[in-house]
């Protein structure tokens, strides 16, 4: 990631609290695909204990017709540096989880890590027909920090005594000028890259 030593630091602490205090679930991978750190709404998604999950190989949370051509789709995700798509996640007892979810390769602690969030979808937020680039505003970065904590777009406009309407706005004028498909894509984009809401 870019940026100063300095501002590396600050980073890396901004980073671990969004990660831990988010409410969507998100995980850390190596190359290998095996999980490194978990926060807590991951734990509770998956039915399993941090314990549990990390030192894991996270193909063994994911259903088996899943993981066909698996390798090489993984291999095109550290070439590119993003992902993003549905999956099925086996959960504790054997329970099928549907989500979509979103990848951005990262170095987090000095360490290359692929960061995975998995987030519900809310229909309105999907991107539109594409924008130019440029640079996000101020409330546009607000807004991204409350969404990688886990905030809906009601909760938002609640909080920031809004309306939904404009929330949505923001959120989608966000993922025009990222690029991002889905909010979880764009949550991604926010954990590994500190230019989108260091300003």
């Amino acid at each position: 990631m870019p940026g100063a030593q300095a501002g590396g630091e600050d980073w890396e602490q901004l980073f671990w609290a969004v990660f831990e205090g988010s409410t969507n679930p998100v995980a850390l991978l190596d190359e290998r695909r095996v999980i490194v750190s978990v926060n807590a709404a991951m734990c509770e998604l998956l039915g399993h204990s941090r314990h549990e999950l990390v030192g894991a190989p996270a193909d063994h949370f994911v259903a088996a017709h899943e993981l066909i051509g698996v390798d090489a789709q993984w291999r095109a995700f550290w070439d590119s540096g993003a992902w993003y798509n549905e999956r099925i996640l086996i959960g504790a007892g054997g329970a099928r989880l549907r989500f979509q979810f979103a990848a951005r390769t990262g170095d987090v602690g000095g360490l290359p890590v692929a960061v995975i969030v998995c987030i519900g979808v809310e229909p309105e937020d999907e991107q539109g027909p594409a924008e130019q680039l440029g640079e996000l505003t101020a409330r546009e970065r607000e807004i991204l920090m409350l969404v990688a904590l886990g905030n809906t777009s009601m909760q938002i406009a609640e909080h920031l005594v809004i309306s939904n309407e404009t929330v949505r706005t923001h959120v989608r004028n966000a993922m025009a000028k990222t690029g991002a498909k889905t909010r979880a894509q764009l949550v991604a984009m926010t954990l590994t890259d500190h230019a989108l809401v260091g300003g």
